[in-house]
């Protein structure tokens, strides 16, 4: 296990958090467009640091999504307006679990801590609220199949029993989604409805199933664009209105699936053996209708989808979709363009609005027109920038800066003092960065920095 610094020899934060103060400082620096500009080099808002909140010296943060049984997920939050909810605890570094797990709110204009609450017996929560309340569930290893209902404002607790154990539930509109059954058996079952009555509107089996592994790696469920969706070793698609099974797509163990915030599917069928590359490429509607395909790279070309998508955030329906090295319209399927120079060494993608950063290999990010294909601008950095807010691309250097995302300028700078010894494994990053609704944060294990906030 690698040796942690103690937070104690860090930077301290006075009681559980501090507003920062510190006067701003100018910097000169050079634009996409080598232009030379003074920007302003800000302060943090405030810092939070989970040792302090949980008194506990080597407390780390954690995401609340996946609840406490083999959570990575250094980052994540649920966000809900003027408070972002996370967990923290103790880690086990052995079984990746987190003891004594608690759910902490924190007000996002100040960083005080809102309200804290028991999460031992919590298996993960919905990304989005129920009506002003948090919905948690218990997940497979407690003795309680139940749902936790969390108010917001306040931290109370209400705790309703289901009749099976949640897997997974997710809040859509004003229902209800839970999934549950034998992963492993191909034998799961959703059902919809309200807290209080669990299969109020419907409940569906499916025959859809994978390894045991496959329930922790993403979100088993979902719903995009109006698509239910269940993702296993394979892929199936609902309607979360009434449960109608729409398309079952299963696929090699080294393919690749993204469902972007449409519902619109791209699929990337690989062979296990041999360079790897993908076979067949495509793309399929809410429905499973296949309307758009890329022609397979020739050998040696490059991966050609082998990205992941940090973000997908398209600014409307006419907004082209990337399959392969090309866009195509995401109604017809006509291609539109071809760039095989950037994204066919490309690793990953983060669409925002009508652009898409592609990060490289070398962690150069290109940003490309969606509608031209063509590069608006270039730089190279050592953390690439993942996150969007308020419609600049935020990249990480110790400097965080945001960059307008269609001319490469710099918009703002806030420097952040250094976490320490954030690392202890390969298995997760040493910071992330997470933007909500009202302000923009960095997150550590250890420590987590308001930046902006609008």
């Amino acid at each position: 296990m690698t040796t942690r610094f103690s937070p104690r020899t860090r930077l301290r934060i006075a009681a559980v958090a501090a507003v920062v103060t510190v006067a701003a400082a100018v910097l000169t620096v050079i634009d996409a467009g080598n232009r030379a500009q003074s920007l302003d080099l800000g302060s943090p808002l405030w810092a939070v640091d989970a040792a302090e909140v949980l008194g506990r010296e080597f407390a780390i943060f954690r995401s609340p999504l996946g609840g406490t049984e083999f959570n990575m997920e250094m980052g994540g939050f649920i966000d809900a307006d003027s408070v972002v909810v996370t967990m923290a605890g103790m880690p086990d570094r052995q079984s990746y679990s987190l003891d004594d797990a608690e759910l902490v709110a924190l007000d996002a204009a100040d960083g005080s801590v809102r309200w804290r609450s028991s999460a031992v017996d919590i298996g993960g929560c919905s990304p989005t609220l129920l009506d002003g309340s948090l919905l948690c569930y218990s997940g497979p290893y407690v003795s309680a199949d139940a749902y936790s209902i969390f108010d917001i404002e306040s931290g109370e607790r209400r705790d309703v029993v289901t009749p099976w154990t949640p897997i997974i539930a997710v809040v859509w509109g004003d229902n209800v989604l839970a999934l549950e059954g034998d992963i492993e058996s191909n034998d799961v079952r959703v059902h919809s409805g309200t807290v209080d009555d669990p299969q109020a509107n419907w409940s569906k089996a499916f025959d859809v199933g994978g390894s045991w592994e496959s329930g922790y790696v993403e979100p088993v469920m979902s719903v995009r664009g109006g698509l239910g969706l269940i993702s296993l070793d394979e892929t199936l698609g609902f309607d979360p209105k009434t449960g109608d099974q729409r398309w079952l797509y299963g696929y090699t163990t080294c393919s690749s699936t993204h469902t972007s915030s449409d519902g619109v599917t791209l699929v990337s069928e690989r062979d296990c053996e041999g360079d790897g590359q993908a076979r067949s490429e495509y793309a399929i509607d809410q429905y499973g209708h296949e309307f758009a395909s890329a022609d397979s790279p020739p050998t040696g070309s490059g991966s050609s989808f082998s990205w992941r998508y940090s973000r997908d955030e398209p600014s409307g329906g006419t907004v082209p979709i990337i399959l392969g090295d090309s866009g195509f319209d995401r109604k017809t399927g006509e291609k539109l363009w071809t760039n095989r120079e950037v994204f066919g060494s490309a690793r990953s993608l983060a669409v925002i609005g009508d652009v898409v950063a592609v990060t490289d290999t070398d962690a150069t990010i290109r940003v490309v027109d969606l509608f031209s294909g063509e590069v608006l601008w270039d730089t190279r950095t050592e953390r690439t920038g993942d996150v969007s807010w308020n419609g600049d691309l935020v990249v990480d250097e110790g400097v965080v800066y945001g960059v307008n995302a269609r001319t490469g300028q710099r918009t703002w700078e806030v420097r952040v003092e250094p976490d320490g010894d954030d690392g202890f494994g390969s298995w997760v990053q040493p910071r992330e960065l997470w933007g909500g609704e009202r302000v923009l944060l960095r997150v550590s294990e250890d420590r987590i920095t308001a930046l902006k906030r609008s």
